[in-house]
């Protein structure tokens, strides 16, 4: 009788489904970590813009200057946006307060001294009143979709 030293069929399916597992674990926490690290990327923007506006804020009390100096586009008067509208229509804002709501544009961040942009086909929301940031596309935490940063 021969003796085989090789693996046996078993053997061989065994490995492969020890590391096919191995791989799909992997995947998962890697996809998770990434989704976690643009969650923690956006709160971080999210408390840069809320303190660049808090300054800008409190600087035109100081000069008591007129809203102009405020950065953004009003809401109120930019309701046929496309995203905006989106954003409205998901009733996360006071529809008595949207003259108090600006939306920052990629070039309204510039002129605010940060280095960032939006999110894709979204917009960061500020209110210089209450000191409030927003963003129109929402971010997963914890399985809920949260808009307002302090949520």
């Amino acid at each position: 009788m021969r003796k085989e030293d090789g693996l046996s069929i078993i053997e061989i399916i065994l490995a492969l489904t020890i590391i096919i597992g191995l791989i799909i674990a992997g995947y998962t926490a890697l996809k998770k970590w990434g989704e976690n690290k643009k969650i923690e990327d956006i709160k971080g923007n999210m408390l840069l813009i809320q303190g660049k506006c808090k300054i800008l804020k409190e600087g035109k009390k100081v000069n008591k200057t007129e809203d102009s100096t405020l950065i953004g586009s009003k809401i109120s008067d930019n309701r046929e946006n496309e995203i905006v509208a989106e954003f409205l229509n998901k009733k996360i804002l006071d529809e008595e307060k949207l003259e108090e709501y600006y939306f920052l544009t990629d070039e309204d961040l510039k002129s605010l001294g940060l280095d960032l942009k939006n999110e894709a086909n979204s917009y960061y929301i500020v209110n210089y009143e209450e000191n409030t940031v927003f963003i129109t596309s929402g971010y997963n935490n914890d399985e809920n979709i949260e808009y307002k940063l302090s949520e």
